[in-house]
């Protein structure tokens, strides 16, 4: 209840400086130079020592953010960086003075490194850690000591990627300021807000932000408890671009695959197709594998999924390759002779065996055939295309065989690894919560 209270405090505090009126008379030049002198130079005022009468009290800092623009989420690196503004608000005891005596001076804005303000590091740096150290972020003080300073910079930070569910996923990432010098009984941190302002929030082309919380924490280093800010950003990424250049030309690369099966074996193109079309998935794993960092703890779904299409695609090839071997088995094979060849070459062997021609024939050799000797020659002549016939056809229905299990195969190959693809991409989509 106590801290809801001074956060209040601080919003009330903060409201009051914004909605302040213009003052009608704001003093002269030679007034503002000596509330200057005074306050600052001539006074003995030390920055490095906290603005309070009683040194035993804890100085209370009100704290805000104001992102401006997210640079950079680094997939590969595992980083983080945006641009904002810290809006910090105190009261400081030693800067005090009545408007009245300066000819109504109600404003003071001297260098920040004159007066004092809270120094801050940022522990999950990937870049400089103390970032205010030469700000020149002007300072606002009033009438009543109440001091605001809002420091603007880059806040370059390591940021655990859960790449998971790539191109679909959320990420939260942390920026986690600490405070240098002093402990928490003597400075604390106070959120004035518990969301991260974005009034002049820039959006980004790749990451949306879906919420944000401002809070504090107190963090023991090494065994006394320093006050830190904690500012946490959750991101979803915008998946329509990886979707249209990556994702759905894959998805239908795939599909392509599988009309490698209506493909006809005659045409010669099958199993070149199907190299193709893995060597075109092995590309696309390529392209994935360098956009994304090679760590085995959160492998993307997607490439898994990649990899699934990749074996897939070289099933395929092979079923192909026993397909084409089926289509042509029986283009080797050695035809069996027709039964009656080999009863022709006894009959044969003599007349080729015997120095005979057919001028020595005798005269009634080559009178004509009676009618019987034509009816035999007739009859053995149609027995022998019979059986020669037989033969063929006998012949071609064993390759016709062969062919026949090939396009049995074919079909079922279809359906079968179909089922597969789309089991594999259904999974896929489930999986990572795919939406557009």
């Amino acid at each position: 209840m106590a801290e809801s209270g001074h956060s209040l405090h601080w919003v009330i505090a903060t409201l009051l400086v914004l909605t302040t009126p213009e003052p009608g008379h704001a003093g002269t030049y030679d007034e503002a130079t000596s509330l200057m002198d005074k306050l600052i130079y001539r006074s003995g005022y030390k920055p490095q020592v906290r603005p309070l009468l009683n040194q035993s009290d804890v100085l209370r800092i009100g704290v805000s953010f104001e992102l401006v623009s997210i640079v950079e989420v680094n997939d590969v690196f595992q980083s983080f960086t945006c641009n904002g503004f810290i809006g910090f608000l105190w009261y400081d005891q030693i800067l005090r003075w009545n408007a009245s005596d300066y000819g109504g001076v109600e404003l003071m804005t001297p260098q920040s490194k004159d007066i004092f303000r809270p120094r801050l590091a940022l522990l999950n740096t990937i870049g400089e850690r103390d970032l205010f150290r030469e700000d020149n972020a002007p300072v606002v003080v009033h009438p009543s000591g109440l001091t605001s300073w809002s420091p603007g910079s880059m806040f370059p930070v390591s940021c655990k990627l859960d790449l998971t569910k790539y191109p679909f996923d959320e990420q939260t990432c942390v920026l986690d300021l600490l405070v240098m010098e002093f402990t928490a009984e003597m400075l604390k941190f106070e959120p004035m807000t518990q969301t991260v302002g974005q009034n002049f929030y820039t959006e980004n082309g790749e990451w949306e932000v879906k919420s944000t919380n401002l809070s504090t924490k107190f963090v023991l280093v090494p065994n006394d408890p320093i006050s830190s800010i904690v500012v946490k950003f959750t991101l979803r990424r915008k998946p329509e671009f990886l979707v249209l250049s990556i994702l759905l030309p894959l998805v239908l690369l795939s599909l392509l695959n599988l009309m490698v099966f209506v493909i006809p074996v005659e045409c010669g193109e099958k199993i070149s197709f199907g190299i193709t079309v893995l060597l075109a998935l092995s590309v696309f794993m390529s392209i994935m594998s360098d956009m994304l960092p090679r760590s085995a703890e959160s492998m993307p779904l997607m490439i898994r999924y990649i990899f699934c299409l990749l074996i897939l695609s070289l099933l395929t090839v092979v079923d192909s390759i026993i397909i084409v071997r089926l289509h042509h088995m029986g283009e080797g094979e050695k035809q069996p002779l027709p039964p009656a060849e080999p009863k022709q070459f006894p009959s044969l062997l003599p007349r080729v065996m015997t120095p005979t021609s057919r001028q020595n024939e005798s005269p009634l050799e080559n009178r004509k055939s009676s009618p019987e000797d034509k009816d035999s020659k007739s009859v053995a002549s149609s027995r022998s295309n019979s059986s020669r016939s037989e033969v063929k056809v006998k012949g071609k229905v064993k390759i016709n065989k062969y062919q026949a299990v090939g396009r049995h195969i074919d079909h079922i190959s279809f359906v079968l690894f179909g089922f597969i693809w789309v089991t594999v991409t259904a999974e896929f989509m489930v999986s990572t919560d795919a939406y557009l």
